[in-house]
């Protein structure tokens, strides 16, 4: 999903859902960055932050590209990943995704990337469509927060 494809047509209404998602836990992030504690809590809790139904939830990377980290700070859904760098993490093609998303929010600020990935939902592979945006902590670090919609597509099992 390509901001040019964006501009000329509508997005589904779960794409609109996962965008609004992601703006509003940035306004969010962009006030109570300086207590991380609750911006987890409120990830997992605040009805705005996710869509049970859709099996849409909001992940948050501090990343530092010359240091080659992507590390989890918030996580609504697996809260075990948070302080894990996933820098090195590849999709199952091979991709490098976080260097992907680093590189898109430092060009971009903002944007949509798909990719295959495990969903924690239903433990198969399968093709995620995800809005990422970036933000600057009250600490000075950079940071994207971000949620993606599963696709409809042939599920593989891992």
């Amino acid at each position: 999903m390509a901001d040019a494809q964006q501009q000329s047509r509508p997005l589904p209404a779960v794409a609109e859902k996962t965008k609004a998602i992601v703006e509003a836990v940035h306004a969010f992030v962009n006030v109570h960055s300086n207590d991380m504690s609750t911006v987890q809590h409120a990830l997992q809790t605040h009805p705005d932050f996710f869509d049970r139904d859709k099996n849409l939830y909001v992940f948050m990377h501090c990343y530092n590209i010359e240091k080659k980290e992507a590390i989890s700070c918030a996580q609504a859904v697996r809260p075990e990943l948070i302080g894990k760098n996933m820098w090195h993490l590849r999709t199952p093609n091979g991709r490098l995704l976080f260097y992907e998303i680093a590189r898109m929010i430092e060009k971009e600020g903002q944007g949509w990337i798909q990719y295959d990935w495990l969903n924690p939902y239903t433990n198969t592979l399968q093709t995620k469509c995800s809005y990422l945006k970036g933000i600057v902590l009250k600490d000075g670090r950079k940071a994207w927060v971000g949620c993606g919609f599963w696709q409809k597509n042939k599920k593989k099992d891992v």
